[in-house]
């Protein structure tokens, strides 16, 4: 049986044991994911490639082989590749370097890879240009692991995954990348004095200079991996930095194009999630280019937030099988909450932490049908070059393309296929390129962006009023099948091809099926059952504020504490309670839960340090309903929980709620659909699951053995763990020091629907 390919980015923080190990990866597999990568992040309290390192390592692949799952190294401790978590670039001669060809002091060659950040080793990055530091690399990591578990290599062990390694990271504006020897490699490849070129400006110094140390990567290092992992049978996958821009993934990766091609498995990172960005279809064109019929990988949804929809999620996957990607590394799976303590402003969850982990099992569904239609081919309506040259002539200063993102994306949002190719590469097809002014050149004349997609425009996606709609993708492969993709666009209808079609919020239609026709309207009044108490996070912001809770009447709560803080309920230190463990997998380790107490009619003052995002200091958890008060001071109103409910009601809430209420089946009824929902969700008719789905249309089938009967409807909905982090905007706009911002949170999780109809 394949497996599925969404591949999960385990961060296996803290220092998880066996059992740990074997109950993470069953807790997996029974949500239908059959792969999981082992990713070394920060939060890893095992030293990394320790003794105890390879011990865990070992009881993942035990684990792993007896639950028939395959497991993908990585070969770093964060990222990026090269360096084995600084043990690398603890010598000198291992540092990346750089020379200086602008400005004052030309031909100076400078270590000026430090940096400050403490996510990566030894605040060096390392030589990628230098074979004898890849060997070192290699031999401290990848002949480690071969060495001790070579004889799962190829079986329950498929892959190695190299993350970001570059050449550009000390060479931003006046430097390229420098090695030793660079000289006389010009002057063999040019016949020109390095020096002399450097220092009168040579118009084609730059590029030059370029090509070399380009072709010095692919050898000394993509060309060493991909050997190493084909040789001791597995595949070498992962992706280079800066791939989203094609100008800066030149700068820093040489050639781009030819360098991702030497992947067995290239891939590319599109961890932000963000459908809207004008560098997307640039992205995506890229990473086509270099998988062509091979297949190729995407790093997907690190950036979060937790609460994103699985409907966002499938979307994207789609996107990623429609330009040939078929492996999905989905970042990250936390085995606990402790990594945010270390990388705290963004979070994204693929974890039994999260109350909707079930919908994973759809999910993988749907990646097995994704994967399917990526192997498909399509004849595209032009193709458009690749600017490498004119990126490598430029490497050294800041580059602006937003004409050619600008020309994607209109190409992609009007229903023409397009793909990229080299510039050295011969086609007799239409060809769309870039001069050295950034023209855009068609049949060899320059042509306004307007009138060359007039020529091609053949009004494929537009409105009802005929205009072209941004945010809608198409593609039609040669087998006569389609796909559409609403990636940002109104929900709506829209004319595609001469046919009318209606669209909801990231939706995936498949072939334009027609959803069957609603029928009456079910209105009954239900019950509403909370399987979980509520769980809302306090925001004590910068060491210096606090939070306040108030409620509508007198009510019984806990607080769950962090285990490295402490908490004063109005000046008073609650009482713990060691029995009491209301939180999910995961978190509930690293949180003191309180005894139950009385909280006033009244604003109750809460003091607590250290508060961190995606981490919070401390919560509370009882049977109410939270509504954030966001002011000066962010706060949380408790009131009752609503008891019943009709369609149109919005509640927000946290983990897992039950919709109940008796109906009489009508006589010919095929289904049951909801809409207005972005959650998980569950029907059962008479105790019996008729259906689950994760994206509209909710649709849920009905057996005609109902037809007539009187049953027990009961709809259960899940959320993701979103809820518990209360408002992340207010954080991100009050938080005195952050990191990288995360795609920004939907703020709220909303149970219920808008509308329940017989179909």
């Amino acid at each position: 049986m394949m497996k599925s390919p969404l591949i999960l980015m385990c961060a296996p923080v803290g220092k998880p044991t066996d059992k740990d190990i074997r109950n993470y990866l069953t807790g997996l597999k029974q949500n239908g994911i059959d792969q999981v990568m082992i990713y070394p992040r920060s939060g890893c309290l095992t030293e990394y490639l320790s003794e105890e390192w390879f011990s865990a390592i070992g009881h993942f692949i035990k684990s792993a082989e007896e639950l028939s799952m395959s497991l993908w190294l990585y070969d770093d401790f964060n990222w990026p590749s090269g360096d084995a978590h600084g043990a690398v670039t603890k010598h000198e001669c291992f540092r990346l370097k750089s020379i200086k060809i602008e400005g004052d002091d030309l031909g100076t060659i400078s270590g000026r890879s430090k940096h400050n950040s403490d996510l990566f080793g030894e605040k060096f990055f390392p030589d990628l240009m230098n074979p004898k530091a890849v060997d070192y690399f290699i031999s401290l990591t990848h002949e480690e692991y071969y060495k001790r578990f070579g004889n799962f290599f190829g079986t329950v062990i498929k892959g190695m995954f190299t993350d970001e390694p570059s050449i550009g990271y000390c060479s931003q504006n006046g430097y390229l990348p420098y090695y030793d020897g660079m000289e006389s490699d010009y002057q063999h490849a040019y016949g020109k004095d390095f020096l002399t070129d450097l220092r009168s400006h040579s118009k084609d110094f730059c590029k030059n200079a370029m090509r070399l140390a380009s072709a010095r990567f692919k050898e000394a290092y993509i060309d060493k991996i991909a050997s190493w992992c084909q040789s001791h049978g597995i595949v070498m996958t992962g992706h280079l930095m800066c791939d989203n821009e094609p100008f800066y993934s030149v700068r820093y990766n040489g050639d781009f194009l030819e360098n991702l091609s030497a992947f067995a498995l290239p891939g590319m990172d599109e961890i932000a999630t963000c459908l809207e960005d004008r560098t997307l279809m640039a992205l995506f064109g890229g990473i086509e280019y270099a998988g062509k019929e091979n297949g190729a990988m995407a790093e997907l949804f690190a950036l979060g937030p937790c609460d994103m929809s699985y409907a966002k999620k499938r979307c994207m996957l789609y996107l990623a099988a429609c330009h040939k990607i078929d492996h999905y590394f989905l970042a990250i799976s936390h085995m606990d909450i402790s990594g945010n303590r270390h990388v705290c402003d963004y979070f994204s969850d693929f974890a039994v932490a999260q109350p909707d982990f079930g919908g994973m099992r759809l999910l993988s569904e749907e990646a097995k049908i994704a994967r399917e239609l990526a192997k498909k081919d399509y004849a595209p309506d032009v193709y458009v070059r690749f600017p490498t040259e004119i990126s490598l002539q430029n490497a050294s200063k800041d580059f602006d393309l937003t004409v050619l993102f600008s020309l994607l994306n209109e190409l992609s949002y009007r229903g023409i296929q397009w793909k990229y190719i080299r510039e050295e590469e011969p086609t007799d097809a239409p060809i769309i390129q870039l001069d050295d002014t950034l023209r855009l050149i068609w049949n060899g004349n320059a042509e306004r962006m307007d009138h060359l997609l007039s020529m091609l425009d053949h009004k494929a996606i537009t409105d009802a009023d005929g205009t072209c709609v941004k945010g809608i993708f198409r593609r039609r492969w040669k087998d006569g099948t389609s796909v559409i993709l609403n990636l940002y666009a109104p929900e709506g209808s829209y004319v595609i091809d001469g046919n009318t079609v209606y669209l909801h919020e990231h939706d995936v239609l498949l072939n334009q099926c027609d959803w069957p026709a609603k029928r009456e309207a079910l209105d009954p009044s239900f019950q509403i059952r909370y399987c979980n108490p509520n769980v809302v996070r306090l925001m004590c912001l910068n060491d210096s504020e606090y939070a306040f809770v108030c409620s509508d009447e007198a009510r019984d709560v806990r607080f769950a504490v962090r285990t490295d803080t402490d908490i004063q309920i109005d000046g008073t230190c609650p009482a713990i309670d060691p029995d009491c463990d209301p939180l999910p997998q995961g978190i509930r380790e690293h949180y003191r839960i309180t005894r139950a107490q009385s909280i006033p009619a009244k604003k109750v003052v809460v003091a607590c340090k250290n508060d961190l995002k995606y981490m919070p200091s401390a919560m509370v958890i009882g049977d109410f309903s939270a509504k954030i008060l966001s002011g000066d001071v962010c706060g949380v109103r408790l009131t009752e929980r609503n008891r019943t409910y009709k369609a149109g009601d919005k509640i927000n809430d946290f983990g897992e709620v039950e919709f109940l209420a008796r109906v009489k089946v009508p006589q010919g009824v095929t289904g049951i659909r909801l809409s207005g929902t972005k959650l998980y969700t569950a029907l059962y008719l008479e105790g019996t699951l008729s259906g689950e789905n994760i994206a509209a249309p909710y649709q849920f089938p009905v057996d005609k053995a109902l037809w007539g009967k009187d049953v027990e409807l009961k709809i259960v909905q899940c959320s993701s763990i979103g809820p518990m982090f209360g408002d992340v905007d207010y954080w991100d706009k009050h938080a005195k020091h952050s990191q990288w911002r995360g795609t920004p949170s939907t703020g709220e999780t909303p149970f219920g629907f808008d509308e329940i109809h017989w179909i």
